[in-house]
C-alpha cells in the first residue's frame, strides 16, 4: 500500500509527507522541549526552523523533478524527509541552515547542466554560489569537483565555460579581499585560505550517529548495485545523470572527512545524492513487498529512532 502510494507523484503525496515531516519535526523536538525554558522566543526559532525546512523540502523537490533524477514517484523526498529526520536534532543552526540552502543553489546550477538552456549563466551562476560557499565554509572547495564533473559528463568542457565558471567564483572571494582590505582587516580574507583537518571521529562512534550510519550505508551500497547496472546497459541521459549523483555522493563522504568542525551538522551535506540513490534503488526492486518493508522500516527509524538513541 505504501509502496504504491509513494510510487507516484501526485500533490496528495506532497501533503503526506509535509505531514509526516510535521511528525518527525515536533518528535525530534521533543527533547528540546522537556530541557528548555518554554519561551516566546523559544516558541519563534522553531517555527522558524520548520518553515525553512519547508522550503529546504520544495527546493529539493524543484532540483529533482526539474532534472529527471527519478522515476515520476515521490521516493527520493520520503528518503529525503527521512534521512534529514535522523539527524534534525543537530540542526538546528541558523549557519548550518544557510550555508546549506546556498549549497542547495550551487546543486541546482550543476544538476540543469544536462539541458542546453542557458548554459553560461548556469556556470556562472554555478561558480558564484561556490565562492559564497567557500567564504562560508572553505572546504566546500571540494564541490569544485562536482562541478567539473557535470562539465565533462555532459560534454561543456571548453576553454569559455572554464572561464566563465571561474570568473562567477572569483567575483564574490574577490568582493570579500577588497571588504577586507577596505577594513583594513585583511587576516579576514587569508584565514580561510587556511585549511587544516582533524582525523577524531569518536563523535561518529556514538549510538546516536553509529546505528543510522550503519544502516543508511547498508541501503546506500544495496541501492547502488540494483541500479548502476541497468542504468549502463542503456545509453541515455540518465546515465549521465547517475555519475553525477554517484560523484556527488564520494564528493559528499570525502567532506565529512576533510571538514574539521564535526557536530553532526555536517551530514546534511550528503542528505541529497544518499536521498536520491536510495529512490533509484528502490525504483529498481520488483517485489511490492520488500518495498512496503523496506518504507516502514525507515519511517519508524526516522520517526523513533532519536527518542531512543
Amino acid at each position: 500500500m505504501l509502496a504504491n502510494f509513494f510510487g507516484k507523484s501526485k500533490p496528495i503525496n506532497f501533503i503526506v509527507l509535509l505531514l509526516l515531516f510535521v511528525c518527525a519535526f515536533f518528535l525530534n523536538s521533543f527533547h528540546a522541549f522537556s530541557t528548555t525554558e518554554f519561551t516566546l522566543l523559544f516558541i519563534v526559532e522553531k517555527i522558524v526552523f520548520f518553515i525553512i525546512f519547508t522550503l529546504l523540502f520544495f527546493g529539493v523537490n524543484f532540483i529533482i523533478s526539474k532534472n529527471k533524477l527519478t522515476l515520476d514517484n515521490s521516493y527520493a523526498l520520503l528518503f529525503y524527509l527521512l534521512v534529514i529526520s535522523f539527524f534534525s536534532t543537530y540542526l538546528y543552526d541558523y549557519k548550518v541552515v544557510l550555508e546549506y540552502i546556498i549549497h542547495l543553489l550551487f546543486l541546482r546550477k550543476v544538476y540543469s547542466l544536462q539541458t542546453l538552456n542557458e548554459v553560461f549563466k548556469k556556470l556562472f551562476d554555478a561558480g558564484f554560489w561556490l565562492g559564497v560557499l567557500c567564504l562560508m565554509n572553505p572546504f566546500s572547495i571540494v564541490f569544485s569537483v562536482l562541478l567539473f564533473t557535470g562539465l565533462i559528463v555532459h560534454k561543456r568542457i571548453r576553454f569559455q565555460t572554464m572561464i566563465i565558471s571561474t570568473v562567477g567564483f572569483m567575483i564574490p572571494v574577490f568582493l570579500f579581499f577588497t571588504y577586507s582590505f577596505w577594513i583594513d582587516s585583511l587576516s579576514l580574507f587569508t584565514d580561510k585560505l587556511l585549511l587544516y583537518s582533524t582525523y577524531d571521529f569518536n563523535l561518529y562512534k556514538q549510538t546516536k550517529f553509529l546505528a543510522p550510519l550503519g544502516v543508511l550505508s547498508i541501503f546506500l551500497l544495496f541501492a547502488i548495485f540494483m541500479k548502476t547496472g541497468s542504468v549502463f546497459s542503456i545509453n541515455n541521459r540518465f546515465k549521465k545523470s547517475w555519475i553525477l549523483l554517484l560523484t556527488h555522493l564520494f564528493i559528499s563522504i570525502s567532506y565529512l572527512f576533510i571538514t574539521f568542525d564535526r557536530d553532526g551538522s555536517e551530514l546534511l551535506i550528503a542528505a541529497f545524492p544518499v536521498a536520491v540513490i536510495l529512490a533509484n534503488g528502490f525504483e529498481s526492486i520488483q517485489r511490492n513487498f520488500l518495498k512496503e518493508i523496506g518504507i516502514i522500516l525507515f519511517v519508524l527509524g526516522a520517526l523513533l529512532g532519536p527518542l531512543f538513541l
